[in-house]
C-alpha cells in the first residue's frame, strides 16, 4: 500500500535528518551531534554490535541459517555491512533515499548487499519467507505504534520457518518514583569483578577518534549484581597518564550490563570510547562503576589497562589510519542550508501488544531482554524470535 501522509512526512523527516547529521541519527550519542561522528568509528560499532549478537544468538541456542539476512531501518548501512560477513546475502530496506543513497556510497561488500528505498507501509517488495534472518535496532521506537505494528507483522512474514528475528522496543514509560530512585550501596565483598579485553586494542590511535571495545565482565563475588535492586551497574573508562598513571579524564564513556549479573557468570559488553585530542602517551583504563555509588576499584577489584599513543603529526595519524580512512568518507551537503529536523520522536508499544502480534503471526519469542536503547524514562526489550513452522 502506498504510504500514508503520516508515513510521507515520517519520509520527509528521516531524509533531511539524512542530510543534516545522518550518522547521529542513526546512533544519537550526545557527544557526537552537529556531524562529529567519525565514520570508520561508526562503523567499527556496527562491527562489533553484529559480533555480539551473533555470540548471544549461539549462546541462546537460536543460530539462523547463514543464507539472507533483512536489516530493517539500514540507515546508511552500520549493520548490514557485518551482517555480509555472516550471511550469504543481505537486504537493507529504508524509508528515507537519502539514507540509501549514502549506504550505496559506502558500501563494501555490492556482490553480497543490496539496498531498498521502500515507499510503502508494508514490505511488499519482498516475498513471504524470503530471509532466513531480520535485525532491526532503535527503528520501530521511532514509527507511531499503529505503523509499527504493522511493519512487526511484515517482519514475521517475510522471514522463513526455522529463521529468527530480532528486534528493539519501548513497551511503556518508567514510573516516576522508580526514574527517581537512587542507588544503594552493595555489600563490599560485591564490588569484585575481573574484566578482560575480546580482541586487540591498536596501540595508535588517532587523536579525537572514537574506539570501541568488546570486554568481558566476570562477576567475581559470592552475590548478585541486580541493577533492579542496587540501582545502575555499568562499565566505563578513565584516561591516565602512562607515565606516573595521573588521572586526566576520569569520565569517558559508559555501557550497560545485564540487568542481573550472577555469582562468577560472565557478560559480553561493548564500551566506545573517545579517544583524547592532545597527542601523547596515555593508558586506557577500564572498570566498572555503580553509579552514585562507588567505583569497583576503589572497594579493592582490578582495572584493566592498556596504552596507547595518540600521533600529533597528520602524516602520523595518515600511517596507523591506512588508507581505508581516507577511503571511507560520506558526500553530504553544506549543513548551513538545511533546516534542523528537530528531535527524534519516540514511541512504545506494549510488551503484551508485541507478544500477540508475534503469536498470531507464527512466531515465538525465545527470550526477551530488559533494553535501555530507549533511554531510563522507558522500560524496554529486545526481542529474540523464532519464526515457526505453518
Amino acid at each position: 500500500m502506498p504510504l500514508t501522509p503520516d508515513a510521507e512526512a515520517d519520509r520527509a523527516y528521516w531524509d533531511r535528518l539524512a542530510q543534516y547529521d545522518p550518522l547521529w541519527a542513526i546512533l544519537s550519542d550526545p557527544s557526537k551531534t552537529d556531524r562529529r561522528w567519525d565514520l570508520r568509528g561508526f562503523l567499527e560499532t556496527g562491527e562489533r554490535e553484529i559480533s555480539l549478537l551473533m555470540y548471544q544468538l549461539r549462546a541462546l541456542g537460536l543460530e539462523a541459517p547463514r543464507e539472507s539476512a533483512l536489516d530493517f531501518g539500514c540507515g546508511v548501512g552500520r549493520l548490514s555491512q557485518p551482517l555480509a560477513e555472516c550471511f550469504d546475502r543481505v537486504v537493507g530496506v529504508d524509508i528515507s533515499p537519502e539514507m540509501i543513497r549514502l549506504a550505496n556510497q559506502i558500501n563494501r561488500h555490492p556482490s553480497r548487499v543490496r539496498y531498498v528505498c521502500n515507499t510503502r507501509s508494508d514490505l511488499a517488495a519482498f516475498s513471504d519467507g524470503e530471509f532466513t534472518f531480520m535485525y532491526s535496532n532503535v527503528v520501530l521506537q521511532h514509527i507511531e505504534p499503529p505503523r509499527a505494528l504493522a511493519y512487526l507483522r511484515e517482519l514475521l512474514r517475510v522471514v522463513a520457518s526455522g529463521g529468527v528475528l530480532v528486534f528493539q522496543l519501548p513497551s511503556h514509560v518508567r514510573p516516576a518514583e522508580e526514574q527517581r530512585a537512587a542507588s544503594r550501596p552493595m555489600r563490599d565483598e560485591s564490588y569484585r569483578a575481573s574484566l578482560q579485553i575480546d580482541g586487540d586494542v591498536p596501540r595508535t590511535i588517532a587523536p579525537g577518534s572514537s574506539l570501541t571495545l568488546t570486554m568481558m565482565v566476570t562477576n567475581r563475588s559470592r552475590h548478585a549484581w541486580s541493577q533492579r535492586d542496587t540501582g545502575p551497574i555499568r562499565l566505563g573508562n578513565h584516561w591516565l597518564a602512562e607515565s606516573g598513571g595521573a588521572m586526566l579524564i576520569q569520565d569517558d564513556g559508559r555501557a550497560v550490563l545485564p540487568h542481573v549479573v550472577d555469582a562468577g557468570q560472565t557478560c559480553r559488553v561493548i564500551l566506545t570510547v573517545n579517544v583524547p585530542p592532545e597527542p601523547g602517551e596515555y593508558l586506557l583504563e577500564c572498570d566498572l562503576v555503580h553509579e552514585g555509588i562507588t567505583w569497583f576499584h576503589d572497594r579493592g577489584s582490578p582495572t584493566w589497562r592498556s596504552g596507547v599513543r595518540v600521533p600529533g603529526a597528520a602524516a602520523e595519524q595518515t600511517r596507523a589510519g591506512g588508507q581505508r580512512a581516507g577511503e571511507m568518507s560520506l558526500a553530504l551537503p553544506d549543513v548551513s542550508a538545511i533546516e534542523p529536523p528537530g528531535p527524534l520522536p519516540m514511541h512504545g508499544i506494549h510488551r503484551d501488544l508485541v507478544s500477540r502480534a508475534v503469536d498470531e503471526n507464527r512466531g515465538s519469542i525465545v527470550h526477551a531482554e530488559l533494553d535501555e536503547r530507549c533511554g531510563p524514562e522507558w522500560i524496554g526489550y529486545r526481542y529474540f524470535v523464532r519464526k515457526l513452522s505453518a
